[in-house]
C-alpha cells in the first residue's frame, strides 16, 4: 500500500504519489495486460485508465503539485473519495503532455474546484473541457479580427474573461439552456465535445441575448448564418473600407442588426451556438475558384446519454457551387489548425465508442515504453498496433506509427504482406474521411517496390474512390501522384511499351480533368502534367488540343455574374498552345466556345 496521509476536513485520504516496493508500476500493469491478451479488451478499460492515471501522477508529480499549489493535499483528498475516482482518472488522462500545459490545466481545474466543488462533481466533463482549453490562449477562439476589420467597438471586459467565468456561466444557465431536451448537455456530452462549447470569450450579456432569442430555435441553429445576418454588399464592394458595422458595437445583437460578410455570419452563428451549449466552430477555406470564404459548422445532437451521442456534423455557408471540400479551424485543445474533417472523425469516434476510442489512445501512450522495455521486434509492433486498431479503427497515432515503420524500416517479405493488407483496410475504413487516408498512404509505397503495377493500381483505385466521394481535390492530387509513378515506368520502358504508358497516363489525367473542369486549385497542375506527357509521343499534341477544346465547353465561364479568372487563364493558355502548335481548327473551335460563353479574351 502507498504510505501517504492528507487532511480534508475530518477526512483522511491517500495522497502520496510514490509507489511501495511491492506495488507494480503502471507500465508493468499494462505489460501484464498486454502479455495476457487483455490490453485490447474493452472490459479492461477502467483498469487501463487507472494505470494511465497513476502513470500521469508519477511522471508529473512536480507539475501536479505546481498546478494544485497550496490546495494540493485538499484536492487529492477530495479525489480519494471512491465516488470521484472517475473524475480524477478522466482529468489525468484527458490532459496530454504534447497538447496541454499540464501545470496550467491543473491550476484551472483547481480554481474551478475551489470555487464550487459540488458543481465540479456535477459537471466534471465541463470542468475538464475548460481545463484543457483555457490552459492555452491560442486555443481560445479569437474573434477580435472581425471587430478590427469592421472598425467596430469591442465590448468592454472582453479580454478579462477567466476560466471560472466560463464555468460559472454554463453551470448557472444549465437549466435555461436545456429547455425541453430530455438530457442535460453539460452533463452527458463528453469533454471531447464540450471543448467546442467553452472555447470563446463572448461576454455574459451577449450569451444572455443568445439564449433569450435562440434557445427555442436550437435545432439546426447554424442556419442563422444566412437567415439572421444580412450580407453587407458595400463591405464586399469596398473590400472592408466601408462596413455597416462601422463605429457600432461588435456584439451578437449588432451583428444581427447591421450585418456583415461571410466572416461575420460565421462568427455570429458559431458563437450563438456555443452560447446554447452547441459544439460549434468558425471554419474558413478556399474555394475551387481560389477565393477565401468562411462558414459555420456545428454538432446537431439527436440524442445523448452518459455513454453514447447520436449526432451529425452540419455546416451552413458552403454555397455558390464553390465546393469547399475542406475547411480549417482551430483545435480547442491544442490551438493548432485542423481540418473540419478531422473534427468530424474525432467526434464520431468519441460519440459512437467512447471506451474503445479512449482505451486505444491510452494504449498508444504506453506503446513507446512497452516496445522499448520488452524489445518489440517488427512482428510484435505490428501485433500491438493491430490490437489498437481493433479497439478503435480510426486511431490516428496507430496508423501514423504504422506508416512511419513502413517508411523508415527494413520491411521483410512477411511484414510487407501484412502491411499491404492494412493499406487495403485504410482505404475502406476512411472512406468517409478520405483526407486522412491520403495524408499517410504515400508512406506505404515502399511495400509495393517489388510490384509497381500493384502500387499504380492502388493509387488509381484511390483516385477513383475520391472521385466517387465527390472529392476532386484529393482525386486530382492522387491522379498527379499516380502520373508520377506512370512516368517512372515509362522511363524504364522502350518502344511501343513506353508509348502505351504515355498514352494511358495522358488518358487518366485527361479524364480526371474533364470530370472536374472547374477545380481551379488542381486543374492547372494536371494540365501541366498532361502537357509534359503528351509531348512524349507523336499523337500527343492532338490529344492536348482536343482537351483544351473540351474544356472551353465544360468549364464554367462565370462565377455568379462575374467572369471566372480561372476560365480566362485556362483559355488564354489554351489559345497560346494552339497557336504555337499551329492547330488552326482547334483554335477556331476554342474561340467560338469562349465567345458563346460571353467572354472576351484579348
Amino acid at each position: 500500500m502507498r504510505a501517504r496521509l492528507c487532511v480534508l476536513g475530518l477526512t483522511l485520504a491517500v495522497c502520496s504519489l510514490s509507489l511501495a516496493d511491492d506495488e507494480p508500476s503502471p507500465l508493468q500493469e499494462i505489460t501484464d495486460l498486454q502479455k495476457n491478451g487483455k490490453l485490447f479488451e474493452k472490459s479492461q478499460y477502467k483498469i487501463v485508465r487507472a494505470a494511465a492515471a497513476r502513470s500521469f501522477q508519477i511522471r508529473f508529480e512536480d507539475k501536479i503539485k505546481q498546478g494544485f499549489g497550496e490546495d494540493h493535499s485538499a484536492i487529492m483528498g477530495w479525489f480519494a473519495d471512491k465516488t470521484r475516482t472517475d473524475i480524477r482518472e478522466e482529468l489525468f488522462t484527458a490532459i496530454h503532455e504534447k497538447k496541454d500545459d499540464i501545470a496550467k490545466a491543473l491550476e484551472i481545474f483547481k480554481v474551478l474546484w475551489k470555487a464550487n466543488p459540488e458543481a465540479v462533481a456535477k459537471y466534471p466533463n465541463l470542468a475538464i473541457a475548460i481545463s484543457v482549453v483555457w490552459d492555452n490562449p491560442r486555443a481560445i477562439y479569437d474573434y477580435r479580427g472581425h471587430q478590427v476589420r469592421t472598425k467596430s467597438k469591442l465590448p468592454e471586459g472582453h479580454m478579462a474573461r477567466k476560466p471560472l467565468d466560463e464555468f460559472n456561466y454554463h453551470t448557472e444557465h444549465a437549466k435555461a439552456v436545456q429547455g425541453k431536451e430530455p438530457f442535460n448537455r453539460l452533463q452527458v456530452l463528453p469533454w471531447e465535445f464540450l471543448i467546442y462549447v467553452v472555447d470563446h470569450r463572448t461576454p455574459d450579456k451577449e450569451r444572455d441575448w443568445a439564449i433569450t432569442n435562440y434557445q427555442t430555435k436550437r435545432p439546426m441553429i447554424g442556419k442563422i448564418y444566412e437567415t439572421d445576418v444580412k450580407y453587407d454588399m458595400e463591405m464586399l464592394r469596398t473590400q472592408s473600407a466601408v462596413c455597416k458595422l462601422n463605429d457600432h458595437d461588435y456584439t451578437l445583437a449588432d451583428i444581427k442588426k447591421y450585418g456583415g460578410v461571410c466572416a461575420m455570419q460565421a462568427d455570429f452563428a458559431a458563437r450563438v451556438g456555443k452560447s446554447l451549449a452547441v459544439p460549434a466552430a468558425y471554419v474558413g477555406g478556399e474555394s475551387q475558384f481560389q477565393g477565401l470564404h468562411a462558414w459555420v459548422m456545428w454538432v446537431e445532437v439527436k440524442s445523448a446519454t452518459a455513454n453514447n451521442v447520436q449526432f451529425t456534423l452540419e455546416s451552413h455557408g458552403r454555397y455558390l457551387g464553390d465546393n469547399y471540400y475542406t475547411g480549417q479551424l482551430i483545435d480547442p485543445q491544442t490551438g493548432d489548425e485542423i481540418l473540419d474533417r478531422d473534427m468530424e472523425r474525432r467526434l464520431s469516434a468519441a460519440a459512437s465508442d467512447r471506451t474503445g476510442k479512449r482505451q486505444a489512445e491510452l494504449a498508444m501512450e504506453f506503446y513507446p515504453e512497452l516496445a522499448e522495455k520488452n524489445s518489440f521486434d517488427k512482428k510484435a509492433r505490428l501485433k500491438f498496433l493491430d490490437g489498437v486498431l481493433r479497439l478503435s479503427p480510426h486511431n490516428e497515432d496507430a496508423w501514423i506509427e504504422l506508416a512511419r515503420m513502413t517508411k523508415d524500416g527494413d520491411i521483410g517479405k512477411e511484414e510487407k504482406e501484412i502491411i499491404r493488407a492494412y493499406v487495403n483496410k485504410l482505404v475502406f475504413i476512411f472512406q468517409k474521411y478520405p483526407d486522412f487516408s491520403w495524408k499517410i498512404v504515400g508512406d506505404f509505397v515502399s511495400v509495393y517496390n517489388d510490384n509497381r503495377e500493384h502500387r499504380n493500381n492502388l493509387f488509381e483505385k484511390l483516385a477513383q474512390m475520391y472521385e466517387k466521394a465527390l472529392r476532386p481535390d484529393l482525386a486530382c492530387e492522387c491522379r498527379i501522384k499516380w502520373a508520377e509513378f506512370q512516368k517512372e515506368d515509362a522511363a524504364a520502358a522502350t518502344g511501343a511499351k513506353q508509348t502505351s504508358i504515355w498514352v494511358y497516363t495522358a488518358k487518366g489525367l485527361s479524364e480526371s480533368i474533364k470530370k472536374f473542369p472547374d477545380e481551379g486549385r488542381y486543374v492547372p497542375k494536371m494540365l501541366d502534367s498532361v502537357k509534359e506527357v503528351t509531348g512524349k509521343y507523336k499523337a500527343g499534341k492532338d490529344t492536348m488540343a482536343s482537351l483544351y477544346v473540351e474544356l472551353a465547353n465544360k468549364t464554367s465561364a462565370k462565377r455568379g455574374t462575374e467572369v471566372s479568372k480561372f476560365y480566362v487563364k485556362t483559355m488564354t493558355e489554351g489559345m497560346e498552345f494552339l497557336k504555337a502548335e499551329k492547330k488552326t481548327k482547334e483554335l477556331d473551335l476554342l474561340k467560338r466556345a469562349v465567345a458563346a460563353n460571353g467572354v472576351v479574351i484579348d
